[in-house]
């Protein structure tokens, strides 16, 4: 089914596709998530992916503004990030695009 995204400037894009239970390695820690894909031209954006609500729940992410750190967690390893340093993310396999 068809949705629209609100984004944090509160402007509305239609996602592209979605890309379903894909691998990644967030600074070595594995999670299995499932991508919306949007057109990150229309945004105006320099960033390649954004990691929502869902990854941000999953990974038990917590930000210490004081000392501008993230804190992410996997099963058993726990590994702060200074915010600084740009975040590492692989993607372990090739995807195909299911469209919506």
């Amino acid at each position: 089914m068809p949705y629209n995204i609100c984004m944090v400037d509160q402007t509305i894009t239609k996602p592209f596709s979605l890309v379903m239970d894909l691998k990644i390695f967030v600074h070595g820690i594995p999670y299995t998530i499932t991508f919306t894909v949007i057109n990150n031209n229309v945004l105006n954006s320099n960033y390649s992916m954004f990691l929502g609500h869902p990854w941000l729940k999953d990974a038990k992410v917590s930000h210490d503004w004081g000392i501008n750190i993230i804190t992410i967690q996997g099963t058993s390893i726990v590994k702060t990030i200074p915010i600084t340093m740009k975040f590492g993310v692989q993607i372990q396999k090739t995807i195909s695009l299911n469209m919506l």
